[in-house]
């Protein structure tokens, strides 16, 4: 049974980024290939050029790239949750 591979990245510096251990919320939330320019082009030929990261302390619950008015891009709404870091008194 073969395994699946995690995506990278096709794009050096961002993947150099990536290794510093934040990951694209976008793709934590299931939309990771959701196009994000331009906005007026169909999903299958635009890309993901913008990203919100974020480190372990936060989960993304939601992603949602609406169109806006005055750009070539879309937005990126992501809805994050902190976690609480357990705080040891010594």
């Amino acid at each position: 049974q073969a395994r699946s591979m995690p995506r990278r990245h096709p794009h050096a510096a961002f993947r150099h980024i990536l290794d510093t251990g934040l990951t694209d919320a976008a793709r934590l939330a299931g939309r990771d290939r959701a196009p994000s320019r331009p906005a007026r082009t169909a999903s299958v030929i635009g890309a993901q050029i913008d990203h919100v990261l974020v480190s372990q302390d936060f989960t993304a619950t939601g992603a949602r790239f609406p169109r806006v008015s005055g750009t070539d891009h879309r937005a990126l709404v992501v809805d994050l949750t902190l976690h609480r870091r357990d705080r040891t008194v010594r």
